[in-house]
């Protein structure tokens, strides 16, 4: 596995699955569309969604990209990529607010991104990867580091009863 194709895997979502925590410490899984820059992806969330509370009051979160499950060959093997991030809630009238809105209109529809970014309980979030790991069949696990490069290969010994 290279990291042009952990690259060309996610260049194939426009969402992603994001697991948080509430305030309450329970855990809580959704899902957003996003746009990437590097090892940053973007969201616009409302924060009166649960997840968009959630990443109000958490530092971290997993992301899960995962193989459509019409197309996989093997549901046990399902090609997947999941992403450790650390999050941050991007200020308004910033340049790094402009950014992450522009990457996003230039995903999606421009209207209603710019609509969403005016809305006052929807909120910016940069999630950067802080590591990961990619799973590309039976065998085929590798860990990522911050940038999304593969570092090794993940080897593990499977045992019978």
């Amino acid at each position: 596995m290279t990291t042009i194709e952990v690259e060309d895997f996610l260049a194939g979502f426009k969402t992603c699955m994001i697991a948080s925590l509430t305030p309450e410490a329970k855990a809580y899984a959704s899902t957003a569309p996003f746009a990437q820059d590097g090892h940053t992806f973007y969201i616009l969330i409302s924060t009166v969604a649960q997840h968009g509370k959630n990443l109000l009051a958490t530092d971290n979160v997993s992301l899960l990209f995962a193989e459509d499950e019409s197309i996989c060959a093997q549901a046990f093997a399902r090609k997947r990529i999941t992403i450790e991030a650390s999050v941050k809630e991007v200020v308004r009238d910033t340049r790094d607010f402009e950014v992450g809105v522009n990457l996003l209109k230039n995903r999606f529809d421009t209207e209603l991104v710019e609509n969403l970014a005016k809305m006052g309980d929807f909120h910016l979030f940069a999630l950067c990867a802080q590591s990961g790991s990619a799973v590309m069949g039976f065998g085929q696990a590798y860990r990522l580091d911050e940038n999304l490069e593969v570092v090794d290969s993940i080897s593990g010994h499977h045992q019978r009863k």
